[in-house]
């Protein structure tokens, strides 16, 4: 009898565990063109460049991304869930519009994603920013957001030649939580 009710705690406990596990989400604070400057940049095998970034500004809020070289686009983001500081292992895809063909060596593309571990209550960004020609691509660009595979969020922009910066007041500039 002993073993069962310990067998049943044990079951309750993990359960617990779960449903907890379940309740990571994500939650966009801010979205549309940003500034920032690249401190560092790390090349994948796909032949994308990952910028890690610092002095982060958002310009504008807007959907509408126009397609030229220098445009840094994204979201910021919050992890929520029930146990402030618990970690949280979250992967980043942003979905191309069409299939990328990267300059050789690198492979066509039709995502780029990584993995990003990060706490309950933490705030971060991605962002995708138009650095090489082969990248100017017009069309809906969604980022998405997974803990395995359970999507937390997803966000969508259209890049267009037409689109212009939209007039706002100054930039908001942020660090991200450590």
């Amino acid at each position: 009898m002993i073993a069962i009710r310990g067998l049943a705690l044990v079951l309750v406990l993990l359960a617990g565990t779960a449903q907890a596990r379940d309740q990571i989400g994500v939650g966009i604070v801010q979205y549309g063109l940003f500034r920032a400057d690249i401190v560092a940049k790390q090349p994948d095998a796909g032949g994308v460049t990952h910028n890690m970034v610092d002095n982060i500004c958002h310009v504008a809020t807007t959907r509408d991304v126009p397609m030229k070289i220098g445009v840094h686009f994204g979201v910021r983001y919050k992890v929520t869930g029930p146990v402030a500081g618990e970690r949280a292992l979250l992967k980043k895809v942003i979905l191309y519009p069409a299939v990328m063909k990267p300059p050789p060596p690198g492979q066509p593309l039709s995502q780029v994603s990584n993995f990003v571990e990060l706490r309950v209550g933490a705030s971060s960004y991605t962002e995708y920013a138009l650095e090489q020609a082969w990248e100017l691509v017009g069309g809906t660009w969604t980022f998405q957001f997974f803990e395995r595979d359970r999507k937390l969020a997803e966000f969508s922009f259209t890049v267009t030649e037409g689109a212009s910066v939209p007039e706002s007041g100054e930039p908001t500039c942020f660090k991200l939580s450590s």
